[in-house]
Order: structure tokens, then sequence, then C-alpha cells
């Protein structure tokens, strides 16, 4: 007798079946890979931003003599004069995207923008804190990034000693 040699049809079914499954879990776990890349760099370039929105803030604050705005409550723009007579201002311009941008009296009457194009921010608030007790007068800054629709919020606070 001769013995046939190849595969039934039912072990072809088989086989196909297994490598189907094989190839859709890989095609799952590649897209999975591809969205949580998207989702990370989307979330560094949106901390990147607002860590450098705080230096600015924090800088700003550092070595003054006299806060202008806020001189209490809460606004949206933070004036704020230094020992060396240079005027920084802080402000939210724009309308979509908004951007927080910043001026010093050294460096003419321009605003310049401190965040990229590649982010929005939707609020920008500077609350002044009251000196209480021995306490110093103090600025919360808080503001919140957009970028692709998810949000970000950011707080720095910062106490002006003498």
């Amino acid at each position: 007798m001769k013995s046939k040699k190849g595969f039934t049809l039912i072990e072809v079914i088989i086989y196909i079946a297994l490598f189907s499954l094989l190839m859709g879990t890989a095609l799952v776990a590649a897209y999975q890979l591809i969205d949580g890349s998207g989702k990370l760099s989307t979330k560094n370039t949106t901390q990147e931003e607002g860590n450098f929105v705080m230096r600015k803030i924090d800088w700003a604050l550092t070595g003054v003599q006299s806060i202008t705005t806020p001189s209490s409550g809460t606004t949206n723009n933070l004036v704020v004069n230094k020992y060396d007579g240079n005027t920084i201002t802080i402000d939210l311009t724009g309308t979509n995207p908004k951007k927080i941008e910043i001026k010093e009296s050294t460096n003419g009457n321009a605003f310049l923008p401190i965040i990229t194009d590649n982010v929005s921010i939707s609020n920008l608030q500077f609350t002044y804190l009251a000196p209480t007790g021995s306490a110093p007068i103090g600025i919360t800054a808080t503001f919140t990034i957009t970028k692709d629709g998810v949000d970000f919020p950011f707080t720095i606070t910062k106490y002006i000693r003498k």
C-alpha cells in the first residue's frame, strides 16, 4: 500500500485557525504599544511644558521687592517689582490656544510666550497669600495645560522673603 503524504482538510483548517489567532494577538499587542507610546509622548510633552512654566514663575518671584498684582484675592495675571528695578508681568493671552506670556520692563514692552504651540492653557490664576503671624507673603500659581484633549493641572507656591 502506498501512504499518502500531506495534510488533511481538518489539519489545514486547524493550522489556519491557530495562525489567525496568533496574528490577531500580535496585531492587538502592536496596537497597544503604539497607542501607549503616543499617550506617553503627550504626557512627557505636557510635563516638560508645565515644569518650564513653573520654573519661569519661580524665577519671576525670586528677588521680589513688591507685588503689584494680585494685591489680594485671585487674578489671572502677575505683576511684580524686583530689587533691580525690573518689573515682571506674566499674563494669559490669546483665545485658542491660550498662551502664558511674560514681559520684562528691561526688555521693552513686548510680551514673549513661555509655552510652545504644542499645548494650550485653559486657566491661569495667581492667588495672594496674606502674611499671617510670622509667615511671609506668598503667591500660589495654578494653571492647567491641555494637550490632545487631556488636562494636566500644575500648582506652585512661592513665599516672598525680605
